[in-house]
């Protein structure tokens, strides 16, 4: 019954995504607004939290562009390419080049790239990128930090200080002990693409990887399939309408699971949505079952770390374990 809720109060909400080339949707909860970084920010100081008009929550980083700004970018791991919206663009004379195809949560849509000669966030320096220009009205930022810009960095969304860090990845030199409140969990992959093989969705083996760009969980159709045979008992309880910064909507189901294992790192009695998304394609996990982590279960830790250039993720339990002792 306390799915069947859930996924009625939200069908009564327009879940928007704005990931590029990846679902992103509204977090299940209140909204924060907190204001933008203002003009001079230092890029080595965490960007905080920042709501969109529509609600959704995103982190950002103040990122400067070709020495100009800084300017409110979304950091999406799930995001092959970083994009930039077409009004900055224009208002920083940046230079049209190619034609390109911009895969989306829903279409694909067709633009053109800018060539950006240098783009600085946290510590990170990229030079030479060229980014798709895609509208502001979908994108509800100025851009998108993809993994063409933070493959190779450190992520870590601090949610006790609503703040996201973006810099250089440990080293076996400098690597810590794990602490007691955390929890390590090994990725491979290669090109920015980290999925871990160790995850059990109601005791089915599934790929999954971590989207911040995505306010709630979905899985592929093959994994519903594959739960379907383990407990034909599964229903889908609602439907949400999904939309991407390319526009279009699709409807993705929404069911309830009972127990999500992570490595260590366990989630119960989640709602999730199903949704056969073109990020799916992307990562080259439509034909398996498959499960992006959003912002939703992110959240519920205290800061989760992602770390591209050693191939973990760590995620601190503090805030769970005061939780259980409270």
């Amino acid at each position: 019954m306390r799915a069947e809720a859930e996924a009625k109060r939200l069908s009564r909400r327009r879940f928007v995504g704005y990931g590029a080339a990846g679902a992103a949707l509204m977090q299940m909860g209140r909204a924060q607004t907190i204001a933008p970084p203002p003009p001079g920010v230092p890029l080595d100081e965490a960007a905080r939290i920042v709501a969109a008009n529509d609600a959704a929550e995103h982190m950002t980083v103040p990122v400067m562009i070709n020495g100009r700004g800084p300017f409110r970018f979304v950091v999406d791991t799930g995001a092959d390419r970083s994009v930039i919206a077409e009004d900055l663009a224009v208002a920083l004379g940046l230079v049209r080049g190619s034609d390109v195809t911009v895969q989306g949560v829903v279409r694909s849509v067709a633009t053109r790239v800018v060539a950006v000669a240098s783009i600085s966030f946290g510590s990170i320096s990229k030079r030479n990128l060229n980014m798709p220009v895609l509208s502001r009205n979908f994108m509800g930022a100025d851009g998108y930090l993809g993994l063409d810009a933070v493959d190779g960095s450190r992520v870590t969304l601090d949610f006790a200080n609503s703040a996201l860090k973006v810099g250089s990845p440990q080293t076996f030199s400098g690597f810590s002990v794990h602490r007691s409140t955390e929890a390590y969990v090994p990725v491979r992959g290669s090109m920015g693409h980290l999925r871990s093989l160790n995850c059990r969705v109601d005791g089915v083996a599934t790929t999954c990887f971590l989207d911040t760009g995505a306010q709630i969980s979905v899985g592929n159709t093959k994994l519903l399939e594959a739960l379907l045979r383990e407990n034909p008992g599964y229903r889908i309880v609602g439907q949400l309408p999904i939309t991407g910064i390319t526009g279009g909507v699709i409807m993705g189901n929404v069911i309830h699971i009972g127990r999500i294992r992570l490595h260590s790192v366990t989630f119960a009695d989640a709602v999730v949505a199903v949704a056969d998304m073109q990020i799916f394609d992307v990562w080259g996990l439509s034909d398996q079952p498959s499960l992006l982590i959003g912002m939703n279960f992110l959240r519920q830790f205290t800061q989760v770390s992602i770390d591209y250039g050693m191939k973990e993720i760590r995620f601190d339990l503090a805030s769970m374990l005061l939780a259980r002792n409270g």
